[in-house]
């Protein structure tokens, strides 16, 4: 009996020496940067306040449209998507479902671009811009051809290139390098580390010269235009909030802060015809993440044991609508686990809808656009 009592307590520390064991001697790439992150805003009261109205979302194309992360319309009236597989494809938003199989989405299959495209939209020219996470900054035509435009900024390499935007006369693409450092893989490292890895990215359709319009950004995601094409929004995902690089006006070359102290990690955003922004957030604010901004040293240890363990994602159904004047108008959510789409990464309004894409979930969700709640 006393052999089988020092078996059981040597298995129950083995794994805090494990644990222990790794902390000390283990490596990681990751220098956390000590910082303060902004309070977290209710969920109870306020324009966070949760919701489901989301929750009768429809979704469609779970067996294969496989995490379309961006859905970019088409002036065919199509919807184009990438996904995990490389392929660029587009489908039909009055055809989403085979008869025979209703969670299939018919598609036509444009290009594949062997990275990972994320964000992506057209240019007016008619082709499509990708944010591809390996390859860089892409043009892909509707033939198939898929052409690097750029790789880098001002002799630094992207790593891991997010999202994109075009300018209204078609000269200039902005786009984002979530990180300089970690690749899509590891992105959760940047979050943890909270390093100025992000980039603002300019490039220049006549030149074929890319610049970087704003850099130390912390984990840098979505971009849009605005509608009068004064400014560029880029949201800085680890920080919680969207910032604003002037493109036009007395302010034009510089930058700051549109919206801050939002509820969770945005990602993609997009422009509708109102000149309104309608954000996905993809996740909630973690509050261990939060107590430990000023603890470096404890996040270092926390990187370590991430080549062993899976950090914990909380995912969430949020879809947010932002006046110009960064005042929260739409504020869709659900909350039942399992029950609904989830992990959204963007919201593409077209036709009087809202389209649903997620980077780690199959298929596209849709729902009727929500006019009660615009503008209360």
């Amino acid at each position: 009996m006393r052999a089988l009592c020092k078996v059981l307590i040597a298995a129950a520390l083995l794994p805090a020496a494990v644990i222990g064991g790794v902390m000390v001697f283990g490596s990681t790439p990751v220098e956390p940067v000590a910082w303060k992150p902004s309070p977290m805003p209710s969920l109870v009261n306020g324009p966070y306040a949760k919701n489901d109205l989301l929750k009768n979302a429809q979704v469609y194309g779970t067996y294969n449209l496989l995490q379309p992360e961006s859905i970019a319309p088409g002036a065919d009236g199509l919807l184009y998507t990438g996904m995990n597989t490389g392929e660029i494809v587009r489908f039909d938003p009055a055809n989403l479902q085979v008869e025979t199989s209703p969670q299939t989405t018919p598609f036509d299959l444009i290009a594949n671009t062997q990275g990972r495209p994320l964000g992506l939209v057209f240019h007016p020219d008619g082709f499509l811009l990708v944010a591809d996470a390996i390859k860089g900054l892409l043009k892909v035509t509707l033939q198939g051809e898929v052409t690097v435009l750029s790789t880098e900024s001002e002799g630094v390499p992207f790593k891991f290139v997010d999202d994109v935007a075009v300018s209204a006369d078609g000269r200039y693409a902005y786009f984002s390098d979530a990180s300089s450092k970690f690749d899509l893989n590891n992105y959760v490292l940047d979050i943890l580390e909270h390093g100025p890895n992000g980039r603002l990215l300019q490039y220049d359709f006549q030149t074929g010269q890319t610049k970087t319009l704003i850099s130390g950004l912390q984990f840098a995601n979505g971009v849009t235009v605005s509608k009068d094409g004064d400014y560029v929004l880029v949201n800085e995902t680890g920080k919680y909030r969207v910032v604003r690089y002037w493109l036009k006006g007395n302010k034009a070359g510089t930058h700051d802060v549109f919206i801050d102290t939002l509820p969770g990690f945005p990602d993609n955003i997009r422009t509708d015809a109102d000149g309104n922004y309608w954000l996905a957030v993809p996740s909630l604010r973690d509050p261990m993440l939060d107590a430990l901004a000023d603890k470096p040293a404890v996040r270092k240890a926390m990187a370590k044991l991430l080549n062993y363990v899976k950090f914990p994602i909380k995912p969430k159904a949020m879809a947010l609508a932002i006046s110009p004047q960064g005042t929260v108008i739409a504020n869709l959510q659900a909350q039942q686990a399992g029950g609904y789409y989830y992990y959204i990464t963007q919201i593409t309004p077209f036709n009087g809808k809202l389209y649903l894409g997620s980077v780690h979930i199959n298929g596209v969700a849709t729902i009727s656009y929500p006019l009660s709640q615009i503008g209360q």
